[in-house]
């Protein structure tokens, strides 16, 4: 038997029932550097990381996957079996996705990103999947490094101001926006990866206002879109690069306005918007934020009273 490797992403309830399990099977446990713990026996080694990742090594890898974490830590049955639930990841296509559409502060990014069966297989088996379901910025940006080095990808990227400019002067409506910055990102990965046959996203509107979009830039490539698109590795893949790219831009912003900017758009947002307009006005303003949301006009309209 060959020695296998199984990599799954974990919560901390999760990580705790694993460590359980293991104590009670007899696990020789060991400290692992930059990790939480190593844990060995015949067979089998088990790596958990403090960003959730588990790694399951050894001959009996397969078999400690199938018998023990599948049944009794996920509570379903997957190893092996992707292909058969779900072939259409492992065809040759694009997913999209975006990400700071609901956050105050920061850009709009959409990304692109090109998956084959190789890719989507790794993708898969490295625990690729919505950049939501990820509390750890590390693992965000580590994963996103390794999409980066596995695939073909686009990035399309609004800063605030640009995006505020074109709200106000050309859609002034945001699915419209939407719509335009997706098949844009499309566009570019189109010129790296000019055979991609056809392209995934997650269904944010009315499927009509994509493919709109698409047709006005002369793409007539087959279009899909889903709720909970993120299902599928390209789409997981291109969810991951746009938050990575998101964040290190949305640092890169607070570091120029002097402001840590927050994410999301909660009360603490608003209050934060308000000084920043207070102290440098609202041209600093536009630079940061989406002037659309309506805790941005509410503070515009009291400003005038």
């Amino acid at each position: 038997m060959t020695s296998s490797s199984y990599s799954f992403s974990f919560d901390e309830k999760q990580i705790k029932k694993l460590k359980d399990i293991i104590i009670q099977k007899g696990f020789e446990l060991s400290p692992l550097d930059h990790g939480l713990f190593r844990a060995k026996t015949k067979g089998t080694v088990i790596q958990a990381y403090k960003t959730g990742k588990i790694l399951v090594q050894g001959k009996e890898a397969l078999e400690f996957a199938q018998n023990v974490i599948e049944p009794e830590i996920l509570g379903k049955v997957s190893i092996g079996y992707e292909e058969v639930l779900h072939p259409e990841y492992f065809e040759a296509h694009a997913g999209i996705d975006e990400c700071g559409k609901g956050d105050l502060f920061g850009p709009l990014v959409v990304a692109a990103v090109f998956v084959d069966k190789q890719s989507a297989r790794l993708f898969i088996d490295e625990g690729i999947k919505d950049s939501k379901r990820f509390n750890s910025t590390n693992r965000i940006f580590e994963l996103a490094s390794l999409i980066k080095k596995k695939t073909d990808y686009a990035l399309f990227s609004l800063s605030p101001w640009r995006y505020n400019d074109l709200y106000e002067k050309k859609f002034r409506n945001l699915n419209l926006l939407l719509a335009w910055a997706h098949a844009s990102a499309f566009q570019k990965l189109l010129h790296i990866r000019p055979d991609c046959p056809k392209v995934l996203c997650d269904r944010f509107a009315k499927p009509w206002v994509l493919e709109q979009s698409f047709k006005k830039m002369g793409i007539h490539h087959e279009l899909e879109q889903m709720t909970k698109a993120e299902s599928d590795p390209a789409v997981a893949a291109a969810s991951l690069l746009a938050r990575a790219t998101f964040l290190e831009e949305l640092s890169k912003l607070s570091k120029e306005v002097g402001f840590s900017l927050p994410k999301g758009a909660s009360a603490k947002t608003a209050e934060l918007a308000k000084e920043i307009f207070l102290k440098n006005g609202k041209q600093t303003l536009r630079k940061v934020a989406k002037m659309h949301f309506k805790t941005i006009q509410k503070i515009l309209i009291e400003s005038q009273s």
